[in-house]
């Protein structure tokens, strides 16, 4: 749990690489002035020339000087070059730059599948959830793709528009770390990423275990919406994505 709870694509850690980074080029500078103490002011034999003497020290200084300023230097490209930290959920645009407030309305038809209702729906979310409650704020859809009244796919959708946990969450984290956990908690495998299309933001698939063998669960996320997908009858990551970019597009207000 602690190791999920690290971000490493976002500004905060980023920004701490390049004090680790800086810290470390200072640690180093202090232990070769340190080291070299002795060496830099080194007395000079008895009947030698002061003058000379100076000099000998003089050049000893400004050879570590040198030395401090490379690794200096050299720190600071690695500092910079280390430097590229995700933005922020919240902070994502759409494909085109713009800034968009999404608001996400369940579609009753896209592509080939039909919105259930009534009691398909109710029959669905007991197959589905088996028992569990899911948190008031989450929102459901079952559909149907080849009109049985059973659904073959179900969309799960938070949004900072009704929950202010979401919002909070998309003010600190990155779209790669809500994948990750949101992953990691589905024991997904093989996780793809793949053309989040106009909108922008991230889009996901990769392999669960179902009731008699893998199905497909993808995820969605934009600056104010995460929603995931799952694919009962879908095998195909690629093919999943362009379903759930299809529902994406046709829910998206």
């Amino acid at each position: 749990m602690i190791v999920a709870s690290i971000d490493p694509t976002s500004q905060a850690f980023a920004v701490g690489e390049v004090i680790g980074v800086m810290s470390a080029a200072a640690t180093a500078i202090g232990a070769l002035w340190w080291l070299t103490r002795s060496w830099r002011t080194q007395s000079a034999p008895p009947g030698s020339d002061p003058a000379q003497a100076v000099r000998g020290k003089r050049k000893r200084t400004w050879f570590i000087a040198g030395v401090s300023a490379f690794i200096l230097a050299a720190a600071s490209v690695k500092a910079a070059v280390s430097y590229h930290p995700e933005p922020r959920a919240i902070e994502v645009r759409a494909a085109n730059g713009s800034e968009e407030s999404l608001v996400i309305v369940l579609p009753e038809i896209f592509d080939r599948f039909r919105l259930l209702t009534g009691e398909d729906a109710k029959r669905a979310e007991t197959e589905v959830l088996a028992g569990r409650e899911l948190p008031h704020s989450m929102r459901t859809g079952y559909y149907d793709q080849d009109a049985d009244g059973s659904y073959d796919l179900f969309v799960l959708v938070s949004s900072a528009d009704w929950d202010p946990k979401v919002a909070e969450s998309k003010a600190t984290k990155s779209i790669e770390q809500e994948f990750r956990n949101y992953f990691a908690g589905a024991k997904a495998r093989d996780v793809a990423r793949f053309d989040a299309g106009q909108h922008g933001g991230g889009l996901a698939c990769g392999f669960v275990a179902g009731p008699v063998g893998d199905q497909v669960l993808c995820a969605w996320s934009d600056a104010a919406n995460l929603a995931g997908v799952r694919l009962a009858r879908e095998t195909d990551l690629a093919t999943a994505a362009r379903t759930t970019l299809a529902l994406r597009n046709a829910a998206t207000r």
